[in-house]
């Protein structure tokens, strides 16, 4: 049963997703941010993270079975019916709207289940199967951890909140298709119409490069975007910016599937260290 929870919720992405809600949490509060508020809002937003992912599965269960790196999850090998993994999904979802809802404060429930809302449907359904940008747009699903901190201690959300969304935002393109690059044979053969496999590798690996670079200066831009922030992230964010740049640079230049899967682990290691930054920064 553990096992196919985590098959069915992906916990690997979701703890980078808890990743970037500490750093609005940590800049939401004045002090530092309660204990079990902090515990509270994870393990909601953890659940919702988790429900998104089912739904997903569910959603794509005719097409990860013709993909030979999703063929293997639950509903296409059989191990879970699909009304099944559909119950699950919305029930695991309200679970996470009520403790986020009681437990925290509504504001941060709806955050998170817009995340969910727009992974599932403007992601999934409508722009997964129709668009090579889709992941442009539909990633702001994932974007939205830095709302769900502020909003969990400070009930709102300021600017310093959607400028870290900006910053998430920019990361998601190249992120993405950088895996897409790896996999390009594979959502081929799916009909998925990924960027590698529409508009060719030279374009894709141009495109993360010039992500790359909004993404980065949005990064060195949250430095002047609050004054908390001092020479401590300043300095950790220049050091992350040329190591992605360098690396999203050599991925342009020879256009290489295991450098592309190699630059996906990376962004996400990067995007790991940015918010440590600031959580350790606005505390000093």
């Amino acid at each position: 049963m553990f096992r196919l929870w985590n098959q069915l919720t992906k916990p690997r992405v979701t703890v980078l997703v808890l990743a970037t809600v500490l750093p609005g949490m940590y800049l939401g509060t004045t002090g530092y941010p309660s204990g079990f508020v902090i515990l509270i809002t994870l393990f909601g937003t953890y659940l919702m993270s988790s429900a998104s992912f089912i739904l997903n599965q569910y959603i794509e269960r005719e097409r990860d079975a013709v993909m030979y790196r999703t063929k293997q999850r639950p509903i296409p090998a059989g191990e879970i019916l699909p009304g099944q993994a559909l119950t699950l999904g919305i029930v695991v979802a309200i679970i996470a709207f009520v403790i986020l809802h009681f437990f925290v404060n509504f504001l941060t429930a709806v955050c998170a289940l817009s995340a969910l809302l727009l992974y599932v449907f403007l992601y999934t359904i409508w722009l997964k199967p129709r668009t090579e940008q889709n992941i442009v747009i539909g990633g702001i699903s994932g974007c939205i951890g830095p709302l769900i901190g502020y909003a969990a201690m400070a009930n709102a959300l300021p600017i310093q909140a959607w400028i870290m969304f900006l910053m998430i935002f920019l990361w998601t393109p190249a992120h993405f298709w950088a895996l897409a690059i790896f996999l390009k044979d594979d959502y081929e053969f799916a009909g998925i119409p990924m960027m590698p496999v529409v508009s060719g590798i030279e374009k894709t690996v141009n495109q993360i490069f010039l992500y790359a670079i909004a993404y980065s200066l949005s990064v060195i831009g949250f430095y002047f975007a609050d004054d908390r922030m001092g020479y401590l992230f300043l300095l950790s964010a220049i050091v992350l910016t040329i190591l992605i740049l360098t690396f999203a640079y050599r991925l342009k230049q020879s256009m290489d599937k295991t450098l592309a899967k190699k630059f996906f682990f990376f962004s996400i290691l990067h995007l790991f260290l940015v918010s440590i930054a600031i959580v350790i920064d606005s505390k000093i």
